[in-house]
């Protein structure tokens, strides 16, 4: 008996155009299991967030305006799924709604686009030679884009470095003679972090389970993560391997523990030298979650895959996303007798409708 033939697309999963529909993570998964046809009339649409602006790249409205597919969310930003508008998820949050969400920490975008540092982690070595030593001319390195919530990245970069030079290399507040960066697309992160004996990952937002592939990264890198985040982060990562600035009671204090390991050889090594997850399977049994989460998906037959309520508020609700994108496109919506604005008034609270058509409330 040949394999269940699926219809499939992909958009809108990287915001730096490397996405590639024909040669992915994902694309591999359901290729061992179907015969999978990649296809501009699918059946199962896996997206990004379905809003216009700086994530969609101008491909989302081909669907949401003009189609209703199964759609699976894949995600690694801190955006928590909208389940009015999809019926699974794959996020970097644990969240348990049946059977509609996979938790994937760590770098989900890196996942998807064939980035392996997390499953290689599984099995990296960690008897570092005391030698290594010699190969880290840094202290520290500091790689960002922009600061987090309640500016705790610049702010604790910042107080280290006024203990202690820390090389920024990242465009947020850059510190280097010639204005060097690093990109972790084409290796010079990679490349600079093995360089460093401590590595600052500072997650965006401090979400309870919203862990990126910062620390991955770092840990690849042969270096120390400095992390700040998800609490959860513990229940991942061997705390012996890390430093966690949220174990100690302000900045100081952390410095001061940093400044310790970093003056003591022995030390260092110690917690160089440590396993790197507390389960030491831990990325091997993510990898097979996920492929069950997607076969789960696709076993079902079509009709019975849908999970997202498609009447009365949830469909209002997309009707609403649709007007907010034809409006993103140039779309004249506002045209004053215009059957598209009636329509949009129609569904609008009485107040709002009012004040857009210029009225009195």
């Amino acid at each position: 008996m040949g394999k269940k033939k699926i219809k499939i697309n992909f958009t809108g999963l990287s915001i730096r155009n490397e996405f590639n529909p024909y040669d992915n993570s994902i694309l591999d998964i359901l290729q061992n299991h179907y015969d999978v046809e990649v296809c501009d009339d699918p059946d199962y649409l896996i997206c990004g967030v379905l809003y216009t602006g700086y994530f969609n790249q101008g491909l989302y409205h081909q669907y949401i305006l003009k189609s209703d597919k199964v759609r699976v969310l894949i995600d690694g930003e801190n955006l928590v799924p909208d389940y009015n508008l999809v019926d699974y998820s794959i996020c970097q949050y644990p969240i348990e709604y049946y059977d509609r969400n996979c938790y994937f920490p760590c770098g989900i975008e890196a996942f998807t686009n064939r980035r392996t540092f997390f499953r290689e982690l599984q099995d990296k070595k960690r008897d570092y030679p005391d030698e290594i030593l010699e190969s880290k001319e840094y202290f520290a390195s500091f790689i960002a884009s922009h600061d987090s919530e309640y500016n705790i990245r610049g702010d604790f970069f910042k107080a280290l470095n006024q203990r202690k030079r820390v090389e920024s290399v990242g465009s947020y507040l850059n510190n280097m003679p010639d204005g060097q960066t690093v990109d972790w697309l084409d290796g010079s992160k990679e490349a600079f972090l093995k360089k460093c004996k401590f590595s600052l990952c500072f997650e965006s937002t401090k979400h309870e389970g919203f862990i990126t592939e910062k620390i991955v990264e770092a840990f690849y890198s042969d270096t120390v993560p400095i992390y700040y985040g998800s609490d959860n982060i513990k229940d991942i990562f061997n705390p012996k391997a890390f430093i966690n600035i949220s174990d100690y009671p302000n900045y100081d204090a952390a410095i001061d523990k940093i400044l310790e390991i970093e003056n003591d050889d022995r030390l260092y090594m110690e917690m160089l030298r440590q396993p790197i997850f507390n389960n030491p399977r831990f990325p091997e049994e993510k990898y097979t979650e996920i492929e069950a989460f997607l076969c789960h998906i696709f076993d079902q037959p079509l009709e019975e895959a849908y999970r997202r309520s498609r009447c009365i508020a949830s469909e209002n609700h997309e009707a609403f996303m649709k007007r907010e994108i034809e409006s993103e496109l140039g779309i004249k919506v506002w045209q004053p007798e215009g059957k598209v604005v009636k329509e949009y008034l129609r569904n609008t609270p009485h107040r709002i409708a009012r004040k857009l058509l210029g009225k009195k409330t």
